[in-house]
């Protein structure tokens, strides 16, 4: 899609790349500056949704091994559940670039796995 194109339609492609390509940065700055650009707003919150599952899936594992690491081969339970974390660290890449792609696209489709957490 060209730069004409964008605009003609009204959408904020560069913003909305910019929610992924910073991932706290860029949505604090959509949605704190941009609160008018719906897209790249949408982009801001579909980015968040990802910086969100990568923030929890470490600290619930963290708070499920410490609870679960009492009991005997708790340890041995909790380095096996460590590889749910890693599979949501994979989710998020694919999310991540699905996020990207849909927004050089101009699309306003949700990133697989978490992008309906945070609906605008």
């Amino acid at each position: 899609m060209t730069e004409r194109e964008t605009e003609r339609r009204g959408l904020n492609v560069d913003a909305a790349l910019l929610a992924y390509l910073l991932p706290v940065l860029g949505p604090a700055y959509i949605l704190l500056l941009r609160k008018d650009d719906a897209f790249s707003r949408y982009h801001a919150m579909q980015s968040l949704s990802i910086v969100a599952a990568l923030i929890l899936a470490p600290a619930v594992w963290i708070l499920f091994s410490w609870i679960i690491s009492l009991l005997p081969f708790g340890g041995v339970v909790a380095a096996y559940v460590f590889a749910l974390v890693v599979a949501v660290y994979l989710a998020v890449v694919v999310a991540w670039i699905v996020g990207i792609v849909n927004a050089l696209r101009a699309r306003r489709s949700p990133v697989p796995f978490f992008g309906r957490i945070l609906r605008v």
